[in-house]
């Protein structure tokens, strides 16, 4: 059986460099910038350049093709084509030299490839930003991370695979294409049969067990963010041969589906990747992840752009926290890189002097995050021993914890001090975006009650674009930060939801379901933002959408508290079906 050979042609593209600048640019300056490289003809990064230079973010597209006078300075900084950048994120996908043309032709792409390698290898933001461990690593990472995984061997002969099952996958150890000449891939298709069926491979192939199952997932992990596609296809080739044949659907990713994402993207250190999941009986199995997997066919397959939004938001915000310092001693955006420059509303974020500083150690890692999200105040020691050891410390505890903050001290400086009961962290609001938060988040609602809408709407958008995902996840479990974590979450919603009423008040509806449109599938029964998010929808014309969302809180607050939704909600949900809703949501805590 020998039915998976391929040969596959590009779309025709045209190979060099593809510049989107703001339209101000001034040349003399350099310019943070985010550099994208990848295969002449895909279409994922022509639109995130898009979307990306629709948000004021430049950036300069460049393929292992590409003819460019180009320069690396030694401050880091790229001259290409004339223009001096700096990159503040580098994202690298399918970018190589092809086998085949004349050897001048192969040594300038492979110079290209050389060179972003290198560039990509010293950015301080750089996708893919973890391991490409190759597929029989990442089977065994995820097995050993608990998480089910196919039988699976390597050889040369299929025939001879001792599984109990008679039905196997045969398919590519590595990559399963190789490009022999400019834009003209071939390769090996996976392929499912009988094993008594294949013959014996001049190459050794993975060969699985078939693994009976109820659906097939493509599943993306976006800086975070999960979303999941359901695929139907008669055989894995029909992707390339038949995709009429082919259908694709989103979906919301099952809990198991979603948590194993979670643990193998962070075993990996992945940012992004594209994994495939089987469906079973027994819960999910996973399949591989590809670091360069592409997105936009299977958007386009399903009529959505989910993926797209979340890599355009992902490399915005990349963009921004990297164009603040600036790791070769340029003066950026007016201001000066502090000593210590620390993010913890999201992963654990931590540079001295502009550089990230990786602390790698488990336990050094948990007491540099509790006390970063406890800022200025004393953490009794006992505390700190109950979470390092979760409730069962060794004798040498104390000891113990003494050494992981003189460790810490060295590394961010003399700012740790010992109170006789607990240790404390001293930052200042330019250095911890904790505190950042707070005063913009406090000075916004004050501008709010003093009537100031415009001031308000200003500042409560800074305090929310320092927000880049639930605090501090990876730690997840301890109750010390739980309770943290807690109380920003909290805060983080009341912005929001001051925010949203003073976009209502402007009339900006779909400004206010993009962005509480996620936060209200993850807190359902909060009523304030449930009473703006019915407010926007009948502002868009929206109004079944409006009282169906009503009556899925007041199931929810029925079942599970026995409550009946307060007055204000039920209002409003009259109001709207009388066709009268109220121009803003209104206060719901009463």
């Amino acid at each position: 059986m020998d039915t998976g050979s391929y040969t596959l042609r590009m779309p025709a593209a045209a190979r060099g460099v593809s510049w989107r600048l703001p339209d101000d640019d001034d040349p003399r300056t350099v310019l943070p910038c985010v550099v994208l490289a990848d295969r002449a003809g895909m279409g994922e990064f022509a639109g995130l350049q898009r979307g990306l230079r629709a948000l004021g973010v430049p950036s300069v597209r460049i393929d292992a093709g590409s003819l460019a006078a180009v320069t690396r300075h030694e401050d880091g900084s790229l001259t290409i084509d004339g223009r001096r950048i700096l990159p503040t994120v580098t994202w690298v996908r399918h970018f190589g030299a092809f086998a085949g043309g004349d050897a001048r032709a192969l040594f300038r792409a492979e110079s290209w490839v050389a060179l972003v390698d290198q560039v990509t290898a010293l950015s301080s933001v750089r996708i893919p930003d973890g391991l490409d461990p190759g597929r029989l690593a990442q089977l065994d990472g995820a097995a050993k991370a608990g998480v089910r995984v196919p039988r699976t061997i390597v050889t040369t002969d299929p025939a001879g695979a001792a599984f109990p099952c008679r039905k196997v996958v045969v398919k590519a150890l590595s990559r399963h294409f190789v490009e022999a000449e400019p834009n003209l891939l071939e390769g090996v298709f996976p392929e499912i049969g009988d094993r008594s069926a294949f013959h014996t491979r001049d190459a050794p192939m993975i060969v699985q067990e078939y693994v009976e199952h109820t659906a097939e997932l493509r599943v993306y992990h976006v800086d975070g963010e999960i979303r999941a596609f359901r695929v139907e296809k008669p055989s894995p080739a029909a992707i390339w041969r038949d995709e009429g044949s082919v259908t694709v659907e989103p979906v919301p990713a099952p809990p198991e589906v979603a948590e194993a994402v979670h643990r193998l993207a962070d075993l990996w250190s992945l940012r992004y990747g594209a994994f495939d999941f089987l469906l079973t009986a027994d819960g999910p199995v996973f399949l591989e992840v590809n670091p360069d997997g592409d997105w936009r066919w299977f958007e386009s397959k399903a009529g959505v752009d989910d993926v797209s939004m979340a890599t355009l938001a992902m490399v915005r915000r990349l963009h921004r926290e990297n164009t603040r310092v600036d790791l070769s001693g340029f003066l950026l955006l007016g201001g000066r890189a502090t000593a210590l420059d620390v993010r913890v509303l999201g992963p654990l974020d931590v540079r001295v002097g502009g550089v990230p500083l990786a602390i790698s150690a488990r336990k050094s890692r948990l007491l540099a995050a509790i006390l970063l999200s406890n800022p200025n105040e004393v953490v009794p020691t006992d505390h700190l021993i109950d979470s390092l050891w979760e409730g069962r410390p060794p004798a040498t505890a104390r000891k113990n914890l003494q050494v992981y903050v003189s460790e810490l001290r060295k590394r961010l400086g003399d700012r740790i001090a010992f109170e006789g009961w607990g240790y404390r962290l001293d930052a200042r609001r330019d250095e911890l975006d904790l505190l950042r938060f707070r005063d913009l988040a406090a000075a916004g609602r004050e501008m709010r009650r003093r009537g100031a809408g415009e001031a308000a709407l200003h500042l409560l958008d800074r305090a929310l674009d320092l927000w880049r995902g639930r605090p501090l996840a990876e730690f997840a479990g301890v109750p010390l930060l739980d309770e943290t974590v807690a109380r920003c979450t909290d805060l983080h919603l009341a912005v929001n939801e001051d925010w949203a009423e003073l976009q209502i008040e402007r009339g900006a509806f779909v400004e206010v379901l993009t962005r509480l449109d996620d936060l209200a599938a993850f807190f359902p029964a909060r009523e304030r933002l449930i009473a703006a998010r019915m407010t926007a929808l009948a502002g868009c014309g929206r109004a079944p959408e409006a009282l169906a969302q009503f009556e899925a809180v007041r199931r929810r607050l029925a079942g599970e508290l026995g409550l009946d939704p307060s007055p204000v909600l039920k209002r409003l949900y009259t109001s709207i079906l009388t066709g009268k809703p109220a121009a803003r949501p209104g206060d719901t805590s009463g």
